[in-house]
């Protein structure tokens, strides 16, 4: 082992195979393999090839005058087999009092649920392999509950320090025909709100967005998207491709990416059917695949045509077959409220559980996203910046390089 790993190319090119929880083991074994794995080299190297997605965050709530439902529930799911990280999630997010927001590059964002008393939500950025979170509460600044993420691995300046942004999107205060938009930056630690306003009337879904390659998009209830270029702070409108449903594509619909292209997923009928956006700027949309719903059952072709052509009240209807979202060639689906995956490379279907866990709420679908764990995360400067009215918490249960929960060191006083 230690002449394979004498040769400093070709223990990069072992290690950097391997996941970032499993290096963040690996920094144990010795200094050499410590500085080595902490190298930003390293780093940009493992980014680059730990593109697939480890698992799914999925939560299910109602958000009412305060109340919270009994049986609301946030879960992590495996996609590849590694568990380690199950437990990490389940006991770390505040389950009662949180909503999901977004995933980047191993960040979680989740806010606070709006109750009668509360006027100003707390946003958390978490960082589930190192257990910060930092707190940020919004203060001279108008701020909606639908929160975005964008995390900068290698920097977004000259500077080539991680960062992160956090945009909100909402109704412009005095024009409910328009959006603004605040962003707040962990360089600076402040909030900002944008000179930029998006015109568009319609409705946003409260958890059908993604960030692709510096833009956010928010999939609107008339099957438009609304578009922010962070950085440039430009918005803008596209107009979805395929026909129009009659409930406004509430749940047969849902945003992806794959090799940085947003991509769009629609059930069309009796085809699921998956466009690539080629051009943000025209915008021009392609059909790259398309596939019939039978072939996941009989069962669930007819049941599903028979809702579409039959029922006067779509709302509130439980579809056989929805799309959660997309990542690398694979569309994450619940059949029958059975969450499981197509991978269009392979043709495979794949079901992660026995039972109905998508209820299919009336008013907010289930919020399913995918989560990446990357070494990029560990080298975040959270210590090292004044970040204005941000707090940093740490939760109590650390992580031996086993992996498993050790207690917490007590300290004696002097």
């Amino acid at each position: 082992m230690e002449v394979i790993f004498s040769n400093q190319d070709l223990a990069m090119e072992i290690l950097s195979r391997l996941s970032a929880k499993n290096l963040l083991r690996c920094k144990c074994v010795s200094k050499r393999w410590m500085s080595l794995i902490s190298d930003p080299s390293f780093v940009r190297i493992h980014h680059q090839r730990s593109r697939c997605i480890l698992g799914l965050l999925v939560q299910e709530f109602k958000e009412y005058g305060g109340n919270f439902r009994g049986d609301d529930y946030f879960l992590y799911t495996s996609v590849n087999g590694e568990l380690g990280i199950f437990k990490l999630m389940d006991e770390s997010f505040p389950q009662p009092t949180s909503v999901i927001m977004a995933s980047c590059d191993g960040l979680i964002c989740y806010r606070s649920r709006r109750t009668r008393d509360v006027e100003v939500l707390d946003i958390v950025v978490w960082n589930p392999m190192t257990q910060e979170r930092l707190t940020l509460r919004p203060t001279d600044c108008h701020v909606g509950s639908i929160f975005g993420l964008a995390f900068y691995p290698f920097g977004s300046s000259a500077k080539m320090i991680p960062c992160f942004k956090v945009v909100s999107i909402q109704h412009a205060k005095h024009d409910q025909n328009s959006y603004s938009f605040v962003i707040y930056s962990s360089e600076t630690g402040k909030w900002k709100t944008s000179l930029e306003v998006c015109y568009c009337k319609d409705e946003l879904h409260k958890n059908k967005h993604i960030y692709v390659n510096g833009r956010f998009y928010w999939l609107t209830s008339n099957q438009n998207i609304i578009t922010f270029e962070v950085d440039e702070e430009l918005s803008g409108v596209i107009t979805v491709p395929g026909s129009k449903w009659l409930d406004g594509g509430a749940r047969l619909a849902c945003l992806g990416d794959s090799d940085g292209y947003l991509h769009y997923v629609c059930i069309d009928m009796s085809e699921l059917r998956v466009w690539m956006l080629t051009d943000h700027c025209k915008p021009i949309w392609v059909l790259k695949h398309h596939i019939n719903i039978d072939q996941f059952g009989e069962e669930s072709r007819d049941h599903y045509i028979h809702r579409v052509w039959h029922s006067t009240e779509m709302i509130g209807d439980s579809f056989v077959v929805d799309a959660q979202t997309f990542h690398d060639e694979v569309v994450y689906l619940s059949i029958r409220g059975r969450l499981c995956s197509y991978d269009f490379k392979t043709g495979r279907l794949r079901f992660f559980f026995n039972g109905s866990y998508l209820r299919h709420m009336t008013k907010v679908q289930a919020t399913v996203l995918p989560y990446t764990p990357t070494l990029a995360t560990t080298g975040l400067p959270w210590l090292k910046q004044n970040f204005g009215s941000a707090s940093i918490s740490f939760a109590s249960t650390s992580f031996n390089y086993q992996g498993r929960p050790r207690k917490k060191l007590k300290t004696r006083k002097t």
